[in-house]
């Protein structure tokens, strides 16, 4: 049994992943126990130990491997057995095993204005910007932690737009960590 769950922070590119993860990692770590959460960055995973076959020039993207990708991660959060704690910082839910994640949050940003305007800030061509806006727009993210991850509350849809948005998100996360702990007689909650 996990002494912490692992959370996967889930959306298209542009709606504050990481950013998010970030709060989630600096509010557990100023809070009275500290929570020891971990940050798990897939985008790290796959440039540092090569899980890609490749560059789409077209879409300015790295080709993942995805089976050698999930190798990687089962190995890091052993096979989802160890200590947990784990906050999984990636764009999609795709190739992970239900069995890794207690809750999967899928950020949303369904303000095209806004989410065009971080997504083009970045430099992506055209094409890669366009299927970024269409994956937000038609929900892909939340539709496929949703079919993966059916059971009762384990996918949460949070909006992510502004600022305030980001730090709402984090103290959730945390509020929940704390929540899972508590029930799963994990010691103290502070």
């Amino acid at each position: 049994m996990r002494s912490l769950p692992n959370i996967l922070i889930a959306g298209t590119p542009g709606v504050g992943k990481t950013t998010t993860c970030n709060e989630i990692l600096s509010l557990a770590s100023q809070a009275s126990p500290p929570l020891n959460l971990k940050h798990l960055s897939i985008n790290d995973i796959v440039k540092e130990r090569t899980c890609h076959t490749g560059y789409d020039e077209e879409l300015q993207t790295l080709i993942v491997d995805e089976d050698k990708l999930m190798d990687e991660v089962e190995k890091e959060i052993a096979d989802g057995e160890g200590e947990g704690g784990w906050v999984i910082d990636w764009h999609s839910t795709a190739g992970f095993a239900v069995r890794w994640v207690d809750l999967v949050v899928v950020l949303r940003c369904e303000e095209t204005k806004v989410l065009f305007d971080r997504l083009s800030s970045r430099g992506y061509k055209d094409e890669k910007v366009q299927e970024n806006m269409d994956a937000e727009i038609f929900g892909v993210v939340s539709e496929e932690a949703k079919e993966a991850w059916d059971e009762e509350g384990q996918v949460v849809e949070l909006r992510s737009v502004a600022a305030e948005d980001i730090e709402e998100n984090a103290e959730r996360v945390v509020a929940w960590v704390r929540n899972w702990m508590k029930y799963h007689g994990q010691g103290s909650t502070g």
